[in-house]
């Protein structure tokens, strides 16, 4: 008899050891400077709630970033960017969704949010990107 593998659970674990590493080229002080960038206006307009802001764009940004380098290794086998990025869509838009859905809670009133999605979309590419080069450096540097 031979030993009975559950694959989904081997799977599982294969994606936390590459999360791990894809996190180890995360700097938080780079998350907190790009939050400030695109959201500062945004949070002002909901002081009560700032800390909370921060804290879910950071964790948007973690996901962004860990979705861009689970598509690197198909930039190393020779796609592009762009093809990588189709791939990863339909979990980048539901993603995208929960990150604006999140921003319309608190403050659907406002008239400066007119053009939220759009930053927060540009927001969650931007760290897609870093994911996806960062991930692609790794696998050039066989570090995966």
């Amino acid at each position: 008899m031979g030993i009975v593998m559950n694959f989904k659970e081997k799977q599982r674990h294969k994606q936390l050891v590459s999360e791990r590493r894809a996190l180890q080229d995360l700097s938080f002080s780079k998350i907190e400077t790009s939050v400030l960038r695109y959201f500062e206006r945004y949070l002002a307009l909901i002081p009560t709630a700032g800390s909370t802001g921060k804290e879910m764009c950071a964790e948007f940004a973690l996901e962004g970033f860990l979705l861009g380098s689970s598509m690197g290794r198909f930039g190393f086998y020779g796609e592009d960017m762009e093809k990588a990025f189709a791939r990863s869509k339909p979990e980048f838009y539901a993603l995208l969704d929960d990150f604006y859905d999140f921003w319309l809670f608190w403050g659907t009133e406002h008239e400066s949010f007119d053009d939220l999605q759009e930053t927060c979309r540009s927001y969650l590419y931007n760290w897609w990107v870093d994911g996806y080069e960062a991930s692609l450096k790794r696998w050039r540097l066989k570090l995966h």
